[in-house]
């Protein structure tokens, strides 16, 4: 049996009911729900029109059972007083259905619900409409509004908010702003001031004088590197205290000279060769 050639007893189309089922209903269907923050409750009475539209009068094109050992009724504390809580275990809510050869057939869907309120009728009644209401989400009822798509807070206005999509919008047009045109040249920034790092002080005279001249040796053997500048001008990389070789590799600003970044490269390595415990070339 194909689900598209059913119809209900009012004769719409099955494959339609979920696209009729989630429409806009009037503003005063939709309220807060209290103390649920954001959260919207629809109005009980717009949902049985909507099935009595659809389905057909309740009891005969849509309606629901349950028995009474499924249902526990109990007196809860609220407030400074007691209250009468509802639950029903167990609820069939259902369709009635046409084939195309007009034979009945019966949709069935099983849920619970339960409520709480200071008449216990009234709790009762309420525990029967959240359970029904359970169920028809199942079909579709209202999707929009279980989806975050409406609520109280938008119905009635031309726009239907999407989370989704209004996020990814909100990125692209980030995007837009945040990129410069092709032919557009970015406004000129201040360099960041630095912070001024001293070399490690020893018993030696500090040398003021850098040399700035294009590195003449290889970082092939790093022990052997011959530093070109500074306080340890002339000394090979190997003979240097492991405290100024951490110094060299780590904390030295290069600025892109050469003989700075050829030095801190052979530090870096050197450092990488002591560290995983294996001897320094001689």
């Amino acid at each position: 049996m194909l689900a598209n050639k059913l119809m209900t007893l009012k004769g719409i189309p099955w494959s339609t009911v979920e696209t009729e089922l989630d429409k806009e209903l009037p503003a005063d269907a939709y309220s807060p729900v209290p103390g649920g923050a954001s959260l919207t409750d629809i109005d009980p009475a717009f949902m049985r029109d909507e099935f009595n539209r659809l389905f057909g009068v309740c009891g005969f094109g849509w309606g629901y059972e349950y028995d009474e050992d499924n249902v526990v009724l109990d007196t809860v504390k609220r407030g400074q007083g007691t209250a009468f809580s509802a639950i029903i275990k167990k609820l069939i809510f259902w369709v009635k259905l046409l084939d195309e050869e007009g034979k009945e057939v019966l949709l069935k869907i099983s849920s619970s619900g339960g409520s709480v309120n200071d008449v216990q009728g009234y709790a009762l009644s309420g525990a029967i409409t959240n359970a029904i209401g359970k169920a028809a989400s199942n079909i579709g009822f209202q999707k929009s509004v279980y989806l975050g798509a409406r609520s109280h807070k938008n119905v009635g206005s031309s726009k239907s908010p999407k989370p989704a999509a209004t996020s990814a919008a909100s990125s692209k047009a980030s995007q837009v702003k945040k990129t410069a045109a092709p032919d557009e040249k970015p406004a000129a920034q201040a360099p960041k001031p630095q912070p001024k790092t001293q070399e490690p002080v020893d018993d030696e005279i500090i040398d003021d004088h850098v040399v700035h001249t294009a590195a003449a040796n290889t970082v092939g053997d790093t022990a052997n590197f011959v530093i070109s500048f500074g306080n340890r001008k002339g000394q090979k990389l190997g003979d240097v205290d492991l405290k100024y070789i951490a110094w060299y590799a780590n904390d030295m600003k290069t600025d892109g000279d050469p003989d700075k970044v050829a030095l801190q490269n052979a530090a870096k390595d050197l450092m990488k060769i002591r560290s995983n415990g294996h001897a320094v070339p001689a």
